[in-house]
């Protein structure tokens, strides 16, 4: 079997977590002797044409294609428009290559493709991953309004032209049945993995004081400003430490000796002793896919607090955490309170439960196995 994939990046190439699902994509895809025709780009260090994060087995398996994106400047509209051009690109070089059976296209990667294909170019069945959905759930502020007005034309074309569409499941399936209904007899549903790497397989504690972590970017979309509200309220009244991963700004952060900010970390190994030493992971999102850092802290042996948005419930239940709707700091501030005052068994019990999860639901070998068997169901079809 020969795919391509269709991709504005794979980690570490370029960072994020669509990237990461993608360079994983290809990784397990090779290992099953999948052949896959990578279309991608390159915004790193790295030499990309090496494909050095790749074993030599996978390698065999593997058609590397570089693509720069277009850059038109900053007018309103300019990344439609590059989106639009990058997927041409990719269309030119892909009708000279070696047929391939199924195309996998993320984000707006297969924009020209589809259109192509409904003027009767004949193309493989093509399946769209568009990760969040985002555009469709709970919003703040002008910009995303201004989104909404932008891409959902686009979103919706692409959805119902595509021949399948992918989703994470759960809530994400929901917001694409709701919005989307033409798309309902073609969803395919495969959830986010993780590799073998994180599972921690040492004996779950409780810390003293209890001890929770975020992980993620400063912006509005993940909720951080109405967490920080929170723990400001909180600090210097209840026993507790809060741990931040990532890039918060100096002028956000607050001066507590129970609030610690690590910057951003790039080394897996070192987040992973960080989450590891973690009791309670929080992402109060307004919007989200699925997100992967959920699955890396209940890997790392977890509990989860979480907005109740996107697929993250089909990661995070009452076995294992707590949903919480979107999205006020009070909400978030109670439901810390209730945690630090909850009997350590029950944390416990939820800590051990994210682990096993993990390894019954999510792990790339697994998941991949079922994103070929629906793939192959496309083909025979």
């Amino acid at each position: 079997m020969r795919i391509a994939l269709l991709t504005d990046g794979i980690w570490p190439y370029r960072i994020g977590g669509m990237q990461k699902h993608s360079y994983y994509l290809v990784k397990y895809f090779a290992q099953q002797g999948v052949h896959v025709d990578l279309y991608h780009m390159n915004d790193s260090k790295y030499d990309i044409n090496e494909l050095e994060f790749f074993t030599e087995e996978e390698k065999k398996f593997i058609t590397p294609f570089v693509f720069t994106f277009p850059n038109k400047g900053r007018w309103p509209w300019h990344y439609l428009q590059e989106s639009y051009l990058h997927s041409k690109m990719m269309f030119e070089c892909f009708v000279k290559q070696t047929p391939v059976d199924f195309i996998y296209s993320k984000g707006y990667t297969g924009w020209y493709f589809i259109k192509q294909k409904q003027k009767g170019e004949k193309l493989p069945p093509i399946g769209l991953r568009l990760h969040g959905y985002e555009i469709f759930q709970r919003g703040s502020g002008a910009i995303n309004l201004y989104r909404k007005y932008l891409y959902l034309p686009l979103m919706r074309y692409l959805n119902n032209k595509a021949d399948y569409v992918y989703s994470y499941g759960g809530g994400i399936s929901d917001i694409i049945k709701t919005n989307l209904p033409q798309t309902i007899n073609k969803i395919i549903e495969t959830p986010a993995a993780i590799e073998s790497s994180w599972i921690f397989e040492n004996n779950i504690v409780i810390n003293k004081p209890i001890r929770f972590a975020f992980l993620g970017r400063y912006e509005i979309r993940k909720g951080v400003k109405e967490l920080s509200t929170a723990l400001q309220n909180l600090s210097g009244k209840y026993n507790f430490e809060f741990h931040f991963i990532g890039p918060i700004p100096e002028e956000f952060k607050i001066n507590s000796p129970q609030i610690k900010y690590h910057g951003t970390i790039s080394d897996a190994e070192k987040i992973k002793t960080i989450l590891r030493a973690t009791d309670v992971f929080v992402l109060p999102s307004h919007a989200e896919g699925m997100p992967n850092v959920i699955l890396e802290a209940m890997a790392s042996g977890c509990a989860i607090l979480a907005t109740d948005v996107g697929a993250v419930n089909v990661m995070v239940d009452s076995s294992n955490g707590w949903l919480i709707p979107p999205i006020n700091s009070t909400v978030i501030e109670q439901k810390i309170i209730e945690i630090i005052e909850t009997n350590s068994n029950i944390i416990e019990n939820k800590k051990a439960m994210s682990v096993k999860k993990v390894k019954e639901n999510f792990m790339w070998n697994q998941v991949i196995l079922k994103e070929i068997s629906y793939i192959r169901g496309v083909i025979a079809d």
